[in-house]
């Protein structure tokens, strides 16, 4: 039994707690790709019919204005009037052709082999490798010609399927009658935090989706931007800083293809190594309590700007550059709760659940860059 004086740091049981009247987490619930994509995009993807387990996309690009040569023989002296190509569908007659800095006019084809006019355009023959880079710069036919076979390129479809989320939300009575602070229902609080959480998951998926048909005995999957973006991937090799030559080289990857990227989603490293590329080049208005900056925006030489979103679920060796127009989540049942059947003495006995697809169209219009450091 204590004697004596009596202070604060005794016979604290009875004492009252300074406790908040309101519950604050740390804010994991940012979820920006679906801030920025939105979760309902069916509209902008023009389906004929709602969105089903199993959904499809049209597209067709445009004929390809680049193949190669194959056989050698064209140099500065030559008279040669044809040439051998990879892939002779791809050319049209009356086409122009630019091999290094000569132009060459097509008067004939013959499966692969082309006649050709060499010197047109005013440039001069030169000697060409075996395996030159060739770019149709133009088109230029006969009056009164006869029309010729031109290439065309078929329409074909994206596939993707959706994927239902799920939480259980199981309370007893007794603890949905007990007075907490910051708590007025402990039932609408589970079921507002496990929402929270579905929507974190939903918002991980174009990063980890990885498309699975699913069966009656498998979860259907569906695909995120790494499964559907192949072209137009960056993978450094020595695991060097991410540089503005870094974002500059993918945007032209995705420009080169007809893509305009719109946003570039990066998780937190990215985001400081991107500040730190432009801390020089931006203008700021002297102030003697604070420092640093921040970038929203990036500004390509090609004059496409794309913005900045960080994003605590992106991987942290990573960058997306996405054009917001060909993507985004389809929702075929957004997040409801339900009650189920009541077992023993609960308060609520439920499940929240929801479904969603994703869409990832044209995918030489976006850019992925990998491998590079997330400590320098």
């Amino acid at each position: 039994m204590p004697n004596g004086q009596q202070g604060s740091y005794t016979n604290t049981v009875p004492q009252k707690r300074v406790v908040t009247d309101r519950i604050l987490l740390t804010d994991p619930n940012e979820i920006a790709t679906i801030s920025v994509l939105g979760l309902d995009n069916s509209s902008k993807f023009q389906f004929a019919n709602p969105p089903g387990r199993q959904y499809e996309w049209l597209e067709q690009r445009y004929n390809t204005t680049t193949l190669t040569a194959t056989a050698s023989g064209l140099d500065a002296s030559s008279v040669t009037t044809t040439m051998s190509v990879a892939d002779g569908t791809l050319v049209n007659i009356g086409d122009l052709l630019l091999l290094d800095s000569e132009v060459v006019h097509v008067t004939g084809i013959s499966t692969n082999t082309l006649t050709i006019v060499r010197n047109v355009s005013g440039t001069q023959a030169t000697h060409h490798t075996s395996t030159v880079a060739i770019s149709v710069v133009g088109n230029a036919r006969i009056e009164g010609a006869d029309a010729n076979d031109s290439p065309y390129t078929l329409v074909t479809s994206g596939t993707n399927y959706s994927q239902i989320l799920q939480r259980s939300v199981e309370v007893t009575a007794t603890d949905e009658i007990i007075k907490r602070y910051g708590i007025p229902s402990l039932v609408d609080r589970e079921i507002d935090m496990r929402m929270d959480e579905l929507k974190q998951l939903l918002a991980r998926l174009p990063y980890y989706g990885g498309r699975t048909v699913g069966t009656a005995s498998t979860a259907r999957m569906a695909g995120g931007w790494d499964t559907f973006i192949t072209t137009n991937l960056t993978t450094l090799s020595g695991s060097p800083a991410l540089s503005q030559k870094h974002l500059e080289d993918a945007v032209e990857d995705a420009w080169s293809y007809g893509g305009k990227p719109t946003t570039l989603f990066t998780n937190s490293w990215g985001k400081r190594k991107i500040a730190a590329m432009f801390e020089g080049s931006v203008r700021t208005e002297r102030s003697e309590e604070m420092g640093g900056v921040t970038i929203e925006k990036v500004l390509t030489s090609l004059g496409i700007t794309l913005n900045v979103v960080v994003d605590r679920f992106c991987p942290s060796n990573k960058v997306y550059l996405i054009d917001r127009e060909k993507t985004g989540y389809i929702t075929l049942r957004d997040f409801f709760y339900e009650d189920l059947a009541k077992t023993g003495d609960t308060a609520a006995n439920g499940q929240i659940v929801g479904e969603y697809g994703f869409v990832c169209a044209a995918e030489k219009h976006h850019a992925i860059i990998s491998g590079f450091s997330t400590s320098i």
